[in-house]
């Protein structure tokens, strides 16, 4: 039963106290004002009507205009209140009809009983320090079970059963690491008979080095943590060393107070370490622009207004915004207050213009990682070797094979070959000085160069045309005699990023990417060592195809083979984009382009290998046999993943010993000043303040000597007598570990937020994480070994119908996985998943190259423009590290409700679509999981019925049940009758994702078994958190 499907008067009814309960100002009154009367008669002067504030005890003392107090103790019929929500008059009747808002028959009885009652004026609960309260005495061992224990009688409720061990392990491995637990991991405790089996499980994974990676991910929503800078361009920034700092943090159980202490403020600490500084970060992640056009000053001010934002909702549970142009509306903010809390984060040395060229907005630091350790070092270091030895040693069969295919190659070479010469119509440059590239009467391009270009040119193909395989791109020495205008590093050359051709049944001046001619063959004329013309391939800015230094006085081609040969009878146009985005003026002068029929008649084996590869292996002197093994050690496709491998290791032990950049939080030798700003408009200042704090909650006075800092007012955060941030921080655990918050309005405990579901136990939890120092680990100790965790998420329908949300916690809280958690739960169940922790963001599988359809990809130096996959473990890292751009977050984790981080998130939303499903059942990342999983359960001898249950329980960690096992059988045979019928359906299947699979397993029989297993990981349970 879906609660979202009742109507609000029922859920009215089931949360409001019956009558012989007393109805209290704070639960049941105040609530109802803020929603329908706080806009008129709240906090904001400004907005206020007949002088009538009801968000305060002397408002409701004082009344409005009248001067008579708006209640009347215990005299419902005598109270101004009374009477203007139960008039039927329009003239009279509040709230009035324009504000098109109604008090409901319900809430006007609520009303009335409390007037009846008292009329008791409570201050806002959240805005209180909280005073331990007495632990309920029911028998229950854990405190928190007393609390939930004694609502659940006062509703005439219980506990539900506890959840079998089964469903408990993986309960906790998901909710701990963000992992399912292994096969052996779940046999260890289901045999572990110690009576404290399941604490000891409990302490295991919070050692876990993955505990930290879990605790860090909502974190990073709330941060707004990204690789980003955002706005239009949102280029490339360095910010994972942070996101590092993080994981270390709840791994090593930082106290919380220093936690917040060091992200608010680790540069005021005295002597303040590499890894305080890198804390800052925490309010350096909002986004930057450096792009023309836009006003620095404006850009400054908002950058701080999103540092208030951020501080506001994650740490304080308070939405801040409005109090940028007025007082706020619901709580007791003024405008004046917030640009106090403004002036702490306004002191900073950045610039309102920055980040381009992906160097990090300043100021910034570089430092090591703070995760980088000997060991791991010293590890990589033996790895590296390893894979240098693997990568370098022979491979006799996969070098024949590739010898015997170069061999076939070169005697191919320009067989039928023929170049097409085109009707050159229009050449554009989309982002930038349409006169800088004209086509010139010869039928050439000719262009005026600059550091980043991208060219697109329309040319006509001629009528009779017909069938082409291939586009070659000639450049003329027209520059000075060579054929680009390149400097430094490429004198008089060029460097194509890369190129991309669409045909079109008319002329289009720019390309059509969902329409783009893929391509695998690159050649040409020369190439610079390192910027061989393959790297077309990749569009990354920094690399690309250059010609030979001593060959750029001369003309000089590239040429693509398509993949597959293209019919021009009904596309007579071509049009090319040819993109130089490499800089440092490396662009060319003048090209024209051809298509071409046959096959290239351009080689890119060097002279002495064809001469090799021409004699029988037999004939080879031992320097021919070193050469061409070498050759094919660097080249080879079969050595690609040993590459990738060396590669990876290599840039690994950078990340370990090298220095990063990092953004990071100072104070300049001349601090702005903070004026309220009218209207929040940031030319439009009036008085100048200095920091400070809203006077509703508990003050802070500033030293004799100096104004306010983030550090005061980090440590006045963390004072026992501030009434919000340990409520705030024990109820976003409790939100990770049960779905939703004892208040679920996460980010909001002001007078619009919910009552608390458990407000004794919230204040109990609050102060006892603040005795016990903070300590992150005893929480969630305190919380996941409770009987209210531990009980079963099965329900019946009569508790279903009475607590649809389950807000009175009569049973285990059930949800589905983040998207994080179900790509990590498929890697981690195929075998795939690399554990690895911390370092660079990784760039996995991804839907083509959306980035550069939202880009200034060509015109810009900024980087992450495009998307360039990574390869080898980078593709099976954990989601946590996947790469974030604020744009086009990851495809496959938005859809299933991941933020784009542009702003603090503190609770993500939970949807249910069709195209989730899609991407479980098509997205490379899930295919490759169901065909690697599938290959590990043929690779152990066993039934069918062996495997399934096994494959069952990997992904679900349980066993299945008859009626289970026999649909799965019936799908298997299915799956057999249908690869035993198309053995090439089952090559295409088994071709998706870069791992390597095993030659010797049947296609049919792998094939049919990473169906089933495709079916497994898409389940409900398998993406469920139960």
């Amino acid at each position: 039963m879906n609660w979202r499907k009742f109507h609000p008067l029922l859920l009215l009814i089931l949360a409001s106290p019956c009558h012989s309960e007393e109805v209290r100002f704070n639960r049941d009154i105040q609530p109802i004002l803020a929603r329908n009367c706080f806009a008129c008669h709240g906090p904001d002067e400004h907005e206020r009507k007949a002088k009538l504030r009801l968000d305060t005890e002397e408002g409701f003392r004082k009344g409005g205009k009248s001067g008579d107090p708006i209640t009347v103790a215990s005299k419902a019929e005598d109270s101004l209140l009374w009477e203007l929500i139960s008039s039927t008059d329009p003239d009279e009747i509040m709230p009035p009809p324009e504000a098109h808002k109604e008090l409901k028959n319900e809430e006007k009885e609520l009303i009335r009983q409390w007037i009846q009652q008292g009329a008791r004026y409570e201050g806002h609960w959240a805005f209180i320090t909280p005073r331990l309260p007495p632990i309920p005495p029911i028998e229950e061992k854990n405190p928190i079970d007393r609390f939930v224990g004694a609502r659940l009688a006062a509703e005439g409720l219980t506990f539900g059963p506890e959840a079998s061990p089964r469903v408990l392990a993986r309960r906790l491995h998901l909710d701990l690491t963000g992992l399912p637990p292994t096969p052996r991991e779940l046999q260890d405790f289901l045999s572990d008979d110690h009576p404290d089996a399941y604490a000891t499980l409990v302490k295991r994974l919070l050692d876990s080095p993955h505990f930290g990676e879990q605790m860090a991910l909502p974190w990073l929503d709330a941060a707004r943590y990204a690789d980003t800078n955002g706005y239009s361009i949102d280029g490339g920034r360095d910010a994972w060393l942070w996101r590092d700092w993080v994981i270390k943090a709840f791994n090593g159980n930082m106290p919380y107070d220093r936690f917040l202490t060091e992200q608010l403020a680790g540069d005021l600490l005295e002597n303040p370490s590499p890894e305080q500084l890198i804390a800052t970060a925490f309010n350096r992640h909002h986004s930057v622009t450096h792009e023309g056009g836009t006003i620095p000053e404006e850009n400054l001010v908002n950058y701080v207004v999103d540092r208030v934002k951020t501080t506001g909702e994650s740490i304080m549970g308070l939405t801040t915004g409005c109090g940028q142009c007025h007082d706020h509306k619901y709580d007791p903010l003024k405008q004046v207050e917030y640009y106090q809390l403004f002036a702490f984060f306004n002191t900073l040395d950045d610039r309102g213009n920055d980040g381009n060229s992906g160097i990090n907005p300043r100021p910034f630091i570089e430092t090591g990682s703070p995760l980088a350790t000997e060991d791991e070092i010293n590890l990589i270091r033996k790895e590296l070797e390893q894979a240098e030895l693997d990568l370098s040693s022979p491979s006799p069969s996969s070098q024949a094979d590739w010898e015997k295919q170069a061999s076939l190659e070169l005697q191919e070479r320009g067989k039928d070959f023929e170049l097409v010469a085109l009707d050159h119509l229009t050449a554009t440059l989309p982002n930038g000085d349409p006169s800088r590239i004209q086509v010139r009467d010869d039928e050439s391009v000719e262009a005026a160069g600059g550091d980043f270009s991208a060219y697109n040119v329309c040319c006509q193909i001629p009528t009779g045309t017909g069938t082409v395989t291939g586009l070659r791109v000639v450049f003329e020495p027209a520059h000075k005699g060579k054929v680009g205008f390149g400097g430094k590093s490429m004198p008089g050359g060029f460097v194509m990023s890369t190129i991309t051709p669409c045909f079109n049944p008319f002329p289009a001046k720019n390309i059509d990417l969902n329409t783009a001619i893929a391509y695998d063959r690159v050649s040409a004329s020369s190439f610079k060592p390192g910027f061989r013309p393959e790297v077309v391939h990749d569009t990354n800015r920094r690399t690309g195809w250059a010609p030979a230094p001593s060959q750029v006085g001369a003309q000089q081609h590239i040429t693509i083979t398509f993949a597959e040969p293209v019919d021009t009878t009904d596309q007579p146009y071509l049009t090319t984009e040819l993109v130089f985005n490499y800089g440092e003026g490396a662009s060319p002068k003048k090209f024209r382009l051809f298509l071409m029929k046959g096959v290239d008649d351009t080689t890119m084996l060097p002279e002495p290998i064809i001469e090799t590869l021409a004699l029988p292996s037999g004939q080879r002197s031992k320097e021919q046999a070193d050469s061409i093994q070498d050759y094919f050690n660097r080249h080879g496709g079969a050595k690609s993943s040993a590459r990738y491998r060396v590669a990876n290791l290599k840039e690994r032990l950078r990340v370990l010993t090298g220095k990063h950049r990092i953004m990071v939080m100072n104070t300049s030798g001349k601090p702005r000043v903070t004026h309220v700003l009218e209207r929040g408009f940031y030319a439009n200042k009036r008085q100048a303040v200095k920091p400070g704090v809203p006077a509703f909650l508990p003050s802070l006075k500033p030293p004799a000597d100096r104004d306010l800092n983030r550090l005061d007012l980090a440590r006045w955060l963390v004072r026992p007598d501030h009434p919000l941030t340990s409520r705030v921080a024990v109820n976003r655990f409790w939100q990770a570990l049960f779905g939703r918050g004892i208040v679920q309005s996460s980010a909001d405990f002001g007078t619009q937020s919910e009552w608390p579901s458990h407000p004794q136990l919230l204040d109990w939890m609050a102060l006892t994480f603040q005795s016990s120092g903070w300590d992150v680990k005893a929480l969630i100790t305190s919380i996941v070994t409770s009987r209210t965790y531990r009980q079963s998420s099965d329900t019946t329908p009569e508790i279903l119908e009475r607590d649809p949300r389950n807000e009175m916690l009569a049973r285990g809280p059930r949800f589905r996985l983040s998207a994080e958690m179900i790509r990590d739960h498929a890697l981690a169940s195929s075998g795939l998943l690399v554990r690895r922790i911390g370092g660079p963001s990784v760039k996995p599988y991804h839907p083509g190259d959306l980035w550069r359809q939202v880009s200034h990809y060509g015109s810009t130096p900024a980087t992450s423009q495009t998307y360039v996959q990574d390869h080898g473990e980078n593709l099976y890292r954990r989601s946590i590290y996947t790469y974030w751009k604020r744009t086009l977050p990851p495809p496959g984790m938005a859809a299933f409700d991941a933020p784009n981080r542009e702003a603090c998130t503190t609770e993500r939303g939970v949807t249910n679509t069709p195209l989730q499903a899609f991407i479980l059942m098509n997205d490379p990342q899930y295919v490759e999981a169901s065909r690697a999983l599938a290959e590990n359960l043929l690779s152990i001898p066993g039934s069918d019925r062996d495997r399934l249950a096994g494959a069952f329980e990997k992904v679900t960690s349980r066993l299945p049940s008859r009626e289970e096992l026999k649909i799965l059988s019936g799908a298997l045979d299915r799956e057999r009758l249908r690869y035993r019928t198309d053995e090439s359906d089952a090559e295409q299947l088994l071709a998706v994702g870069e791992s390597i699979r095993n030659p010797a397993l049947p296609a049919a029989e792998h094939a049919a078994w990473t169906n089933v297993c495709g079916l497994l990981l898409n389940l409900s349970e398998a993406v469920t958190r139960r």
